[in-house]
């Protein structure tokens, strides 16, 4: 052949070639994370906290696939009543909700007042930056329970659960519950209601699939049929710091059953 044409053959070859092989190279790599972070969001946010930060307009690092972080919000078993804002005044959460029994209870707690308020159906606030927060959960009494007889188990799976706040993205370890125990409490309507009062701590994944620690204050209590529990969290690495406005959520947090005639839809 004339030495053009085989120099052009020759330059073509190599280029297949060299194709070919960064195919399978990148083949051969391992697949990465389909999850980037959110800019100025940490590591250790939950999927509402996720949701949140991406609905005040942050975006993945690099603009890219921040969607593919965002699973829909966390079910919490709570049904408000109204569609007015829960936010009786800053820092301070009051509203209705229905019962298992279908009356309406009153549930209303403090919280810092630099704190976000979630919209939609949950009752949760949040602090993003530091990824301390407080929700409310809502199940159904077991039949033949009371309060102070309800196990360790019922907690955990109210918590947990996979399309709760912390077991969207995997399962929980080292469970344990530090402190337990029933205080009575004065309602605004007069007369006092047992809480139950759990300190826990535990370990959950985040959406890219890093362990952390978390430590909780709990608070609960029945009423129409249902057990209502407020849990106030932290990052482990932040309890001794965050332990005194979570104790103060903790201790605020009210359920009282509302008189009958205002229980109608």
């Amino acid at each position: 052949r004339p030495m053009g044409l085989v120099s052009t053959s020759m330059r073509l070859l190599e280029r297949r070639a060299a194709l070919f092989s960064a195919v399978l190279l990148g083949a051969a790599q391992p697949p990465l994370p389909s999850r980037a972070a959110l800019s100025g969001v940490p590591d250790t946010a939950t999927a509402d906290e996720l949701a949140a930060a991406y609905a005040a307009g942050a975006r993945a690092d690099g603009g890219r696939g921040a969607n593919t972080m965002i699973r829909k919000r966390a079910e919490s078993g709570v049904q408000r009543v109204g569609s007015d804002s829960p936010v009786f005044k800053p820092g301070a959460i009051l509203d209705g909700v229905r019962s298992a029994d279908g009356s309406t209870v009153d549930v209303s707690f403090a919280y810092p007042k630099e704190w976000t308020v979630a919209g939609g159906p949950n009752l949760d606030v949040r602090d993003v930056r530091t990824s301390d927060s407080a929700y409310l959960l809502a199940a159904p009494l077991p039949s033949g329970q009371a309060l102070d007889t309800l196990p360790r188990s019922f907690f955990a799976e109210l918590l947990f659960r996979s399309d709760g706040k912390y077991g969207a993205y995997g399962g929980v370890d080292d469970f344990a519950i530090a402190e337990s125990g029933v205080a009575l409490l004065s309602s605004p309507s007069g007369g006092e209601q047992p809480y139950r009062r759990l300190s826990l701590r535990f370990d959950v994944l985040t959406y890219n699939q890093n362990t952390v620690r978390r430590r909780a204050l709990v608070s609960a209590t029945a009423a129409g049929g249902s057990v209502y529990v407020l849990v106030a969290s932290c990052l482990g690495s932040r309890f001794k710091e965050a332990q005194p406005a979570l104790a103060s959520i903790q201790d605020s947090f009210r359920n009282p059953p509302l008189p009958r005639s205002r229980t109608a839809s």
